[in-house]
């Protein structure tokens, strides 16, 4: 029996994890698919939603396929420890036969050179990915791996668009509707009260920002999420989704008095980027330095930034709702490469400070001299 093996956080299950099994079943003739949640991924940041809820929500989105046999396997949640591919992929071969395919998505192909072994899981099993939109070429990326690597790849386009579980997954904690999951996980997410871990924050940052405001927020966590997605920047989702909820917190507020804030930003148009910090910490009881530190620094920069701040900086600066000159141009420059692109839109505000003519935040210059004045080429981590 020709077995599908399809392994994934599925936090929650999308329809583009159902689309991607029916192709594999198309594609394949496959009779049973072997849905495999995984218990604590290894290469990713860590599920929002518990493994015995995601386990029940991939029952609900994948039992009803017709023409296949869906099972669930729990494996992961057995055998404890780590669980990386190319040490369950030999134990499911086993369970459930030779004649299997290990199904992926277009993006895992991408990075399939940092996961654990990649040539024992193309040993183990031929590959089957299904190329989703904005990750490159999947096929020059597969004969790339089989040429370096050996096994067999083979890359499906079913031409639909793909979803982001990451922007699922911030569309429900924002406590909006979601149309990219299937109507009985969407049912169970309700019912349940799942994924709104984080609804009185919301609730409070909705109530306090205007409208406007409130969009350019939405659109900072789409961004900051994408990019952490496109990149692989590893960042936890928890934390980029509460920076960017919060990044701007302060944006409206004029009077800080009674934070502890640096003088010299009071009354300065990055006032708020310091006051927002201040905020997090004291009235919305954030406790994580990362995410004060981010929120720190979102409209300065500094010098020698993690990862994650420059995230931060970056999704705020490119954010979805800037339409104008050049923002689209230099969304794409850091759509392409993250590094770089951070530093274009250091370079394009710092231009843009000293082109009015007045002072620039001694943050700024710092960042300015430590990431500009060193060479576009070189990094910091």
């Amino acid at each position: 029996m020709k077995t599908i093996i399809f392994g994934g956080a599925f936090d929650p299950p999308h329809n583009e994890h159902v689309m991607m099994l029916k192709a594999a079943i198309a594609a394949t003739g496959a009779t049973r698919a072997v849905v495999v949640p995984t218990y604590s991924p290894p290469h990713k940041s860590s599920a929002v939603l518990p493994f015995e809820v995601r386990e029940r929500l991939c029952r609900a989105a994948f039992e009803g396929i017709d023409g296949v046999r869906v099972v669930v396997d729990d494996i992961e949640r057995r055998r404890g420890g780590d669980n990386y591919s190319c040490l369950v992929l030999p134990i499911l071969k086993k369970k459930y036969g030779d004649d299997t395919v290990f199904l992926m998505g277009g993006d895992s192909l991408r990075y399939l050179d940092t996961w654990r072994d990649p040539g024992a899981i193309l040993a183990a099993s031929p590959v089957l990915a299904v190329a989703r939109v904005g990750f490159g070429e999947a096929r020059a990326t597969a004969e790339d791996i089989m040429r370096r690597l050996g096994g067999s790849i083979t890359v499906i386009e079913p031409g639909e668009k793909g979803v982001s579980s990451a922007r699922v997954r911030a569309t429900l904690m924002l406590g909006e509707h979601c149309d990219d999951i299937p109507a009985e996980v969407g049912d169970m997410i309700r019912r349940e009260g799942l994924m709104r871990e984080m609804s009185e924050t919301v609730k409070k940052v909705r109530e306090s920002e205007s409208d406007e405001l409130y969009e350019h927020t939405r659109q900072v966590i789409f961004r900051a999420l994408d990019l952490n997605s496109l990149h692989n920047l590893k960042c936890a989702f928890r934390e980029v989704f509460l920076a960017a909820l919060l990044h701007d917190n302060a944006k409206e507020r004029k009077d800080a008095s009674g934070y502890d804030i640096p003088k010299d930003s009071v009354g300065t148009p990055v006032q708020h980027q310091f006051l927002g910090a201040a905020m997090a910490e004291k009235d919305y009881g954030v406790t994580s330095p990362a995410v004060i530190s981010a929120i720190a620094c979102h409209t300065t920069a500094k010098p020698d930034m993690t990862t994650f701040e420059k995230l931060i900086y970056t999704a705020d600066s490119t954010s979805y709702d800037r339409m104008y000159d050049p923002i689209p141009a230099l969304r794409e420059e850091c759509d392409d490469d993250f590094e770089k692109g951070f530093r274009a839109v250091l370079r394009y505000t710092v231009d843009k400070l000293h082109s009015k003519g007045g002072a620039v935040y001694p943050l700024t210059e710092d960042a300015a001299k430590f990431y500009l004045d060193r060479g576009e080429n070189e990094t910091t981590e």
